[in-house]
């Protein structure tokens, strides 16, 4: 898999050094088929997206888009106890522990293209296909909520853990469309929509997160830190092939 990133950096790197298109703008990332059935979250985000032309005065282009979305985001405060113990096995104090709970749902994907435009003047419509990666994950910060920070182990930052709960790597493909409308001379408005089949993988919905229950685990520690490894968390996650729909709205440029 490493390799396999090196590639992507050394492609993008090179396809941003010779675009001569570029869109930036919004995307909206809809779960299809047997993803939809088992949730209903909706995804909302960010795309970059160059091309270069594969031959000058043809319009086919070879790209490269990048894509980043949150489909669950939920937090809650929680107040966890633990207990100081001496040798013997007697509770000498009760810690309280305020802490705030932050769960994130992500898809980041990545993919190469081949698009076809028709060299319109005012409205371009276009067809693509796509092949590339997504990365799904479940990400929790816990945040201290105590006054003066006591629990957290950065002096400069409230955040005592970051876990990463799940994550998985999705072949992914695809193919799609849309339309490029006539701003300027050099700018357009990018109207476009992409259907990507996934791999199966396993996941977390937003409604499962925010069950999720945090207790206290650790048997060794004083009153000055709690790390991650003291926080455990139990839930099933889900499983199915991951078809995407994304809708982009952005705007593009052309040199």
């Amino acid at each position: 898999m490493k390799k396999i990133l090196l590639h992507l950096v050394f492609i993008f790197s090179f396809i941003a050094g010779q675009a001569q298109m570029g869109s930036i703008g919004f995307s909206l990332g809809l779960p299809q088929n047997n993803f939809k059935e088992n949730t209903d979250a909706t995804g909302f985000g960010g795309d970059l997206s160059f091309a270069m032309p594969l031959q000058r005065g043809i319009p086919v282009y070879l790209g490269l888009d990048i894509n980043y979305m949150i489909y669950g985001s939920n937090a809650r405060n929680e107040d966890l106890t633990a207990s100081v113990n001496n040798q013997s096995g007697a509770t000498l104090a009760t810690l309280n522990i305020p802490l705030r709970i932050i769960n994130t749902n992500s898809l980041f994907g990545t993919h190469l293209f081949v698009r076809s435009a028709a060299p319109f003047s005012l409205i371009q419509p276009y067809g693509e296909v796509l092949f590339g990666f997504r990365y799904i994950s479940t990400n929790t910060k816990i945040r201290d909520r105590s006054d003066n920070m006591r629990w957290a182990t950065n002096d400069d930052s409230d955040v005592i853990a970051r876990v990463t709960v799940l994550d998985d790597w999705i072949l992914s493909y695809g193919f799609g469309g849309g339309f490029l409308v006539k701003l300027s001379s050099s700018i357009f408005l990018d109207l476009r929509s992409d259907f990507f089949t996934g791999q199966r993988a396993k996941y977390y919905d937003g409604s499962d997160t925010e069950s999720w229950e945090v207790t206290f685990s650790g048997t060794n520690f004083d009153d000055a830190t709690v790390t991650g490894d003291d926080l455990t968390f139990e839930t099933q996650p889900r499983e199915s092939t991951t078809d995407l729909l994304v809708i982009k709205l952005g705007v593009a440029y052309k040199i």
